[in-house]
């Protein structure tokens, strides 16, 4: 079933010069969260996300002029991001075992990769192509953009997460199922909330932010489910 349009998300996007909507959509983002009902190992995977995962990818990335690897994620926490993105949005298991079977390495290697590639881009020129940084991520098995967005945004906000929330009032459904959350639907989404980022002139309110208020504000009509099990 396509995503569908929560009013919330839908009255937020309206705003184009206002930053203060999506301020206030952001300071009730962790509150909505644990409204879903859906249990304590979801809180305690979105503070992960939010804040211990970004600051260990910045440690590793001040350590690399000592010669060590910079910036990157391993194996544990990308199960970790698969859990968390299945646990605000839909439940898809086989998403969950492709993340468990894949090798510590291969984990290393592709976000390193894919960080490194990011942060060489910069300026407008650069832009455009900026969502291909993801391509070390995507190809690993079972990381689709969708994905590989979510790890991007834990070490660059410049790369919002793909959820179907925001998917949906940003640029639509689409016209194929199987297209909906394709790179170049991403890379569409990525720039159209770049443009708002730009539009709302605050710095704060980067295209990961804004994914993530429009989300809080969708969470209020999402429907709650049983408790996840750790």
């Amino acid at each position: 079933m396509p995503p569908i349009a929560h009013r919330g998300a839908v009255d937020l996007w309206a705003v184009t010069s206002d930053p203060e909507p999506w301020r206030a959509a952001l300071r009730s983002y962790a509150r909505r969260v644990e409204g879903l009902n859906r249990g304590e190992a979801l809180t305690r995977l979105n503070e992960k996300i939010q804040t211990t995962l970004p600051r260990a990818i910045e440690s590793r990335r001040a350590r690399d002029d000592e010669g060590e690897r910079g910036g990157y994620i391993t194996k544990e926490e990308y199960v970790d991001v698969v859990s968390w993105k299945l646990g605000r949005g839909k439940t898809r298991p086989g998403l969950l075992n492709y993340a468990k079977a894949l090798s510590e390495e291969s984990v290393r290697e592709a976000s390193a990769r894919a960080f490194a590639q990011a942060s060489e881009m910069s300026g407008g020129g650069s832009q455009k192509k900026l969502g291909d940084a993801m391509a070390p991520l995507i190809a690993l098995r079972g990381c689709g953009p969708a994905t590989a967005s979510a790890v991007m945004a834990l070490a660059d906000e410049r790369f919002p997460f793909f959820s179907d929330e925001a998917l949906v009032v940003v640029i639509g459904n689409g016209d194929r199922d199987s297209e909906r959350y394709s790179l170049p639907r991403y890379k569409q989404f990525m720039a159209a909330l770049q443009r708002r980022s730009d539009e709302l002139g605050a710095p704060e309110l980067t295209p990961s932010m804004l994914e993530r208020a429009l989300w809080s504000e969708a969470a209020l009509t999402i429907p709650k489910k049983a408790t996840l099990k750790k």
